[in-house]
């Protein structure tokens, strides 16, 4: 299986998938950011979230903002600066686990190309024959529509078909080698099963548009998972959670948005029309999708999935020049989001994740009773805050942000 993998990566390289070239893009890294920075910045220039800042430990609270400058060449240079960034502390990430196994489904898709298998293609997955395995979704979906729908309106039932796709242990073991060690898939989030059918996962088929079957992949079991990397913490209400740290997902995003920024050990093994592909829905609004008949636009109007700049407010609305590539969460009090922002006309663009909890007098996975309001409130602030600054501050270049500029219809 190890040499399989290698002689893969080998493939992937001599095809040229993976950006050739290389040079020193950070001035410094995500493991060692200024901590110093964002402290004084918000103190100094959002003093409203003073309060969420000075309880940071009781809101949980984790921040990374990565500058981003660009040398003769047009490529990224990157400056990261973190407040209370904590790798150990455990938090439920929700729906942002569904970033990277939507990025580890295209790359299952080119290997098997060889078999004239697309993103286009259809995915159905082979009901068990009980329980949780027995009500595995009947419908139809192309590997390019289910991202569609996890990315833009954060879809629960199309998760599960990646969680079959790609297997929770394969999951979890690809990207611990790639150094993404907080990563721990171990539970669907279409439908609730127990540990031992979490370890199980649905047969998959491969169909042509016209119902065709091309390829079909046997339904699978693991006698144990991975061990989990947050075993033990207070904070992780499942013995099988899954997990990402913020680093990691804030990684992830400059992986997806600048592979050549990253390590080739931590990129995604994708064509460029894959990365494309992920940028455009990262970055779509609901009202561009066509999808309206499906989710209601009164419960997934264009501001439900951004927290940054919107505050997920269905009466907010940014000028067509600012574009967000995000993925969020939210469930058990835990807000997050991850975005890359730019403004194509000023020349802005940076990073920005952080992570936020909120009380309820009845703690659940269920939206009900959290205030998100105080959380989104603090998302939707710091997003202008840093916005503000950055068409204030001074870049060595203007950026050439043509290349990350897609067609979207619809709206």
């Amino acid at each position: 299986m190890k040499m399989a993998r290698l002689l893969w990566w080998g493939c992937i390289f001599s095809l040229g998938l993976v950006p050739p070239d290389t040079y020193k893009p950070q001035v410094n890294t995500l493991s060692a950011p200024d901590t110093v920075w964002l402290k004084q910045f918000i103190a100094q220039k959002a003093s409203h979230l003073l309060p969420y800042t000075q309880k940071a430990a009781d809101y949980h609270l984790q921040i990374i903002y990565t500058q981003v400058n660009r040398d003769a060449k047009n490529r990224p240079i990157l400056k990261h600066y973190a407040l209370r960034l904590d790798t150990n502390e455990y938090f439920y990430p929700a729906s942002l686990v569904k970033l990277p196994l939507a990025a580890l489904a295209l790359e299952e898709v080119n290997r098997l190309r060889r078999l004239g298998i697309t993103e286009k293609n259809l995915l159905l997955l082979d009901r068990g024959e009980k329980g949780c395995l027995r009500d595995a979704p009947t419908e139809k979906y192309s590997i390019e529509e289910a991202i569609l729908r996890q990315m833009v309106f954060s879809d629960n039932p199309t998760f599960d078909y990646f969680y079959a796709l790609i297997t929770p242990w394969q999951a979890t073991q690809m990207l611990w080698e790639r150094g993404y060690r907080s990563v721990f898939f171990g539970h669907r989030l279409g439908r609730s099963c127990s540990s031992s059918e979490n370890r199980c996962v649905e047969g998959v088929r491969f169909l042509s548009p016209e119902g065709k079957l091309l390829h079909r992949m046997v339904p699978r079991c693991a006698d144990s998972l991975p061990p989990h990397p947050y075993a033990g913490h207070p904070y992780l209400l499942d013995a099988q959670g899954n997990s990402l740290s913020l680093k990691d997902a804030h990684q992830m995003l400059i992986s997806l948005i600048f592979p050549i920024a990253v390590s080739r050990r931590q990129r995604f093994q994708m064509r460029s029309e894959d990365y494309a592909l992920l940028r455009r829905y990262l970055s779509m609004y609901p009202s561009e999708t066509g999808l309206s008949h499906v989710y209601p636009p009164n419960l997934y109007h264009d501001a439900v999935r951004k927290y940054f700049l919107l505050g997920a407010s269905d009466t907010a609305r940014l000028p067509e020049r600012i574009r967000i590539f995000n993925k969020v969460g939210m469930a058990y009090g835990y807000l997050v989001d991850c975005a890359y922002i730019v403004d194509y006309e000023v020349g802005v663009e940076f990073f920005v994740s952080a992570v936020l909890r909120v009380d309820s007098p009845v703690p659940g996975p269920s939206a009900a009773g959290y205030n998100w309001s105080k959380g989104l409130y603090f998302f939707r602030e710091l997003g202008w805050a840093l916005y503000r600054y950055e068409t204030t501050r001074k870049r060595p270049r203007h950026p050439d942000l043509s290349s990350l500029k897609y067609v979207y219809k619809h709206r």
